[in-house]
């Protein structure tokens, strides 16, 4: 006796088949997806600084900052230099530090130091990425002779970006990966309106 298979009935394993393989693509795919959002995170978020926290001292950003002049191809910024770094009680707005400023910087044409103070009770208020924007900026003026890049009278828009150079305070809700990306600019001396102290007449 002949037996006669509805069409209906063929067409379900492959439907199943087709089924299976769909899922099996998007699985894949999911993996795929998680894999490189993984990446992404470890690439963005440097577990260097997870050393430096709330608690940290201005010794201590010096070592992280040195540590990351030395991975970034600088050679050591403190050989050869007395260090001077030290909170200053409140802005001295007599010695030119304004109210948008968190630090100053002194003898920057000095080849043997790096001097420079960090306003306390800014510092306090500070996250750490702030704290670390600050940092590196005020490090910029005393060790590399970095001046900011315009003047606030040649300012006429604000950028588009802020290099750690432009301002020694950055909003609170500023990123660690922003931070990142602008401390590579920083130590790549690449952004716009690159400018130094000029130490020739010293």
């Amino acid at each position: 006796m002949k037996i006669l298979l509805h069409p209906a009935i063929l067409y379900i394993p492959l439907f199943l088949f087709t089924l299976f393989s769909c899922s099996n693509e998007e699985e894949e795919e999911t993996i795929e997806s998680d894999s490189i959002i993984q990446e992404e995170l470890e690439e963005e978020v440097d577990p260097f600084y997870a050393a430096i926290d709330e608690n940290s001292t201005l010794e201590e950003y010096w070592e992280l900052f040195v540590a990351d002049a030395i991975r970034s191809g600088k050679p050591d910024p403190g050989y050869g230099r007395t260090m001077n770094l030290f909170f200053g009680n409140e802005p001295d707005f007599a010695s030119g530090v304004t109210a948008d400023h968190a630090g100053r910087a002194y003898d920057v044409c000095n080849d043997e130091t790096v001097s420079f103070e960090i306003i306390k009770s800014f510092w306090e208020d500070f996250s750490v990425v702030q704290r670390l924007y600050t940092f590196y900026h005020e490090a910029g003026h005393a060790r590399y002779k970095y001046r900011h890049p315009y003047e606030r009278s040649e300012v006429t828009s604000a950028p588009d970006n802020y290099p750690i150079m432009w301002l020694s305070m950055v909003p609170e809700n500023s990123t660690l990966e922003e931070f990142i990306k602008d401390k590579n600019d920083f130590f790549k001396r690449d952004w716009e309106g690159v400018r130094y102290f000029n130490c020739s007449d010293n």
